[in-house]
């Protein structure tokens, strides 16, 4: 009888998924231009995007602002109310897929099988759901330590090219362009942000929001406030920033090594236990003979 009940779910709920579907079909445009690795098997979100549009499951409360931050600050502020709808239809779709499918597929075995089956659903339902939603806030803090680690070198740089005599404006052109990685990529949206018209201040105040470091704020903080009271000192204030910043990360790869020597301790430990065991072992072995 249980299996029945549980049949029958599954029925009622992939029908709803496919009539979500059908009904979704007018976001496809939208959906299209989505990240395949941030967004896998997109074309199951056109159920999430109409489901959105009941009042139930409407983005909104203290999970719309947290998504809708994470989006702004990854994607960029002018997107992030799209990609926050778009990983709220992401999970959505597959939290309903997940449980229409184990359902479906534990409705044709009885007793324990079939409780099986649907709790594997439910259990694939609560971790999509959790991987989902929390993927931008583990890309921001991935984003945050690329840009710590690669800082001081850009700052060295942009340093060495301004002692050189290059305008600020040239330099960090020059400096965005002339690498690749995270915060090259981010120096490369501020200049696009500036040659669209925003003003050289808010770009480099963005580019410190943008990569979510305490450390990359709190040089472009100083920065704007050297450039405000005229840009006088930049050459030396950017050399003095650049040995900090090294200093900095020094510290930072001093402290990583000691947390790594710490985390080998318990191997070890347990390595010398079980060498201590099988000596012990064969001493009692010889013993016995």
């Amino acid at each position: 009888m249980g299996s029945f009940i549980i049949l029958g779910i599954g029925t009622v709920l992939t029908v709803l998924f496919l009539t979500l579907l059908f009904k979704g079909a007018a976001y496809d445009d939208l959906i299209e231009p989505l990240d395949s690795d941030a967004f896998p098997m997109k074309f199951l979100y056109s159920a999430g995007f109409a489901l959105q549009n009941t009042k139930l499951l409407r983005l909104r409360g203290k999970l719309g602002a947290r998504l809708r931050d994470s989006a702004s600050l990854y994607y960029g502020k002018k997107f992030g109310e799209f990609y926050a709808r778009a990983v709220w239809a992401q999970a959505l779709s597959f939290v309903l897929a997940s449980l229409a499918l184990m359902f479906l597929v534990a409705g044709f075995f009885s007793g324990d099988n079939c409780m099986f089956f649907a709790l594997v659903g439910v259990a694939l339902a609560v971790l999509a759901a959790y991987y989902f939603l929390t993927y931008s806030d583990g890309e921001l803090k991935k984003r945050r330590a690329a840009c710590e680690g690669e800082l001081p070198n850009a700052i060295s740089k942009l340093a060495l090219l301004v002692n050189s005599g290059a305008t600020l404006h040239e330099a960090w052109k020059m400096v965005a362009f002339g690498k690749e990685g995270v915060i090259y990529e981010l120096m490369r949206r501020s200049c696009e942000a500036m040659e669209n018209g925003r003003a050289e201040i808010d770009s480099l105040y963005d580019f410190g929001v943008w990569s979510n470091s305490p450390d990359v704020k709190k040089f472009t903080s100083a920065l704007i406030q050297s450039i405000e009271r005229g840009g006088g000192e930049l050459p030396i204030f950017l050399a003095n920033q650049s040995g900090e910043l090294w200093s900095q990360h020094r510290q930072r790869l001093l402290q990583k090594g000691e947390q790594a020597a710490s985390a080998l301790l318990m191997p070890i430990a347990l390595m010398f236990v079980g060498v201590m065991l099988i000596v012990i072992a064969s001493a009692l072995q010889s013993f016995s003979l």
